[in-house]
């Protein structure tokens, strides 16, 4: 153990030492490559790929939940979401963000959450409060005519329609 150094005994131990084909105790050969990778180089690709999915998913701020059965409409032309009041057509059933409303009073529910979006907004000036209508693509038209007829009544003047880009 005296004859033997701190020096030689690191390089028979260590990655690179164990990689070499020659072997440094009496020319016989490995065949095998040890390889290791650091904790260091695994925490960093981690961190850039987070990185890239925050980025890509902050791309828009908006994000609609879709029922498994529902298919949204495709269209030709489209535009990012923005933050709007959602009205949702489900199965017959009408929701204003999540909140099941009876047809009957849909109008008054819209105008209950205009007056709510007017009070945060204060007196902003141009702030025109917009609706998006999430409906499936089989929705009857009486039914979503009644929507787009509640919000003109109610005071929401943009109406948009979430749809699947092409």
């Amino acid at each position: 153990m005296i004859g033997r150094s701190i020096i030689k005994e690191t390089a028979l131990c260590s990655p690179i030492g164990a990689s070499s084909t020659l072997s440094p105790k009496g020319g016989m050969v490995k065949r095998h490559l040890a390889a290791g990778v650091t904790l260091t180089s695994l925490v960093d690709a981690f961190s850039i790929l987070v990185i890239y999915l925050l980025v890509s998913f902050a791309e828009s701020g908006e994000v609609l939940y879709i029922a498994k059965d529902m298919e949204l409409p495709t269209a030709n032309q489209s535009a990012p979401l923005e933050r709007a009041t959602v009205v949702k057509l489900e199965s017959g059933k009408i929701y204003i963000e999540d909140k099941e409303i009876e047809p009957s009073s849909l109008m008054e529910a819209l105008v209950d959450v205009r007056k709510q979006l007017a009070a945060m907004h204060g007196d902003a000036e141009g702030f025109e409060p917009a609706l998006t209508v999430q409906a499936d693509r089989r929705a009857y038209y009486k039914e979503l005519n009644q929507i787009v007829h509640a919000s003109a009544q109610s005071g929401f003047n943009e109406v948009r329609f979430a749809v699947l880009a092409p």
